[in-house]
């Protein structure tokens, strides 16, 4: 073997170890991908999630369905802030998202379309939508939840206000031990 092969196959391997990465698959959630934007892909707005468990009032746990790689999350309501662990009426507003969500299967929808947001925890930021409830604005209407706006008032805002009012006036959740 003559040395110049030698050296040619001693370096063949590194030669294409050096050699550019071939570009990353489009994300089957990205918001930003072409496949998305194609719709190869279904929009994050259209996905549908099944609801693995409920953590309180307003947190809960979602799997992505139908999706190639899985993709789990965890969930807080927009506008939505109940009562903590060992507060009067947590239970209780566990409970009443509990049974909004009980079919399991649900859709998020974000302050900006197609735009996921996170708070400062790494949770998702979405109205959940159950059987066509906007489950945000149920559990106000509910009374299990003063109206909330640390991630901002969002589009929905006049809405939750008419709902949180709606609550204290009829004396629900809540608002139920007030004078």
């Amino acid at each position: 073997m003559t040395s110049s092969r030698r050296i040619l196959l001693v370096l063949a391997p590194l030669l294409a170890a050096c050699a550019p990465a071939p570009p990353c698959p489009p994300c089957a959630v990205c918001p930003a991908c072409a496949a998305c934007e194609s719709g190869k892909e279904t929009p994050p707005d259209e996905q549908r999630w099944f609801v693995l468990r409920v953590i309180d009032g307003d947190t809960l746990v979602a799997r992505l369905e139908g999706a190639e790689i899985e993709r789990k999350e965890t969930v807080r309501l927009l506008n939505v802030n109940t009562p903590e662990k060992g507060e009067p009426g947590f239970d209780e507003a566990t409970e009443a998202l509990k049974a909004l969500v009980r079919g399991g299967t649900v859709a998020f929808e974000y302050e900006k379309p197609l735009a996921e947001e996170r708070d400062g925890f790494g949770r998702l930021l979405a109205y959940v939508i159950a059987d066509g409830i906007n489950v945000n604005m149920e559990m106000m209407r509910q009374g299990w939840s003063k109206l909330y706006t640390k991630y901002g008032k969002g589009r929905l805002h006049p809405a939750f206000e008419a709902a949180e009012r709606e609550a204290r006036e009829a004396k629900r959740g809540l608002w139920g031990g007030e004078e």
